[in-house]
């Protein structure tokens, strides 16, 4: 059987700061015991300024332009005229990628057996979309959220545009 030399024995496996933190006294931080072969800091000089440094004001810091800081105060649009440009616009794209005319299609082909069935289809739809898909995506960042309005408004425009009484 081998004997486990202590952390006294000098044997070389115990690091040097070990037998400081061993012997300290009760009642002390251990911790704060520096080991004693400890080499001070060298000090460092400190360099004048001259052409080689930066100077503070060298790098550019970004900022907001004007036209933004200054545009809501010259633009006085209210908050219901804002919103419904903000539905339009997420409907007219939404018309544009061509995601209207199936929803249209969908309403039509159940409006010719029922109109109450066509408004149930078109009521549910937006109502699953604003559910499970709008009501999780409003707090983005505007513009995202405006790409996330997209199939809301679309379903909406879809519903108002049908008209049962056509031929």
């Amino acid at each position: 059987m081998t004997d486990i030399p202590s952390p006294r024995s000098g044997a070389g496996r115990v690091p040097d700061w070990w037998d400081a933190l061993y012997d300290a006294p009760d009642g002390e931080d251990a911790r704060a015991v520096e080991p004693e072969t400890a080499d001070p800091e060298p000090e460092v000089e400190a360099v004048a300024p001259g052409w080689l440094t930066p100077q503070p004001d060298y790098y550019p810091r970004p900022h907001t332009p004007v036209f933004l800081t200054r545009a809501p105060d010259r633009i006085a649009i209210s908050g219901k005229t804002r919103a419904g440009l903000y539905n339009a616009s997420a409907a007219g794209a939404g018309w544009a990628l061509g995601l209207y005319d199936p929803l249209a299609a969908a309403l039509a082909d159940c409006g010719h057996d029922s109109t109450a069935g066509a408004l149930v289809l078109g009521t549910t739809t937006c109502l699953l979309i604003a559910h499970t898909w709008d009501r999780r995506t409003r707090h983005w960042w505007p513009g995202i959220a405006w790409a996330a309005r997209i199939p809301l408004a679309t379903a909406l425009l879809a519903l108002a545009l049908w008209a049962p009484a056509a031929p």
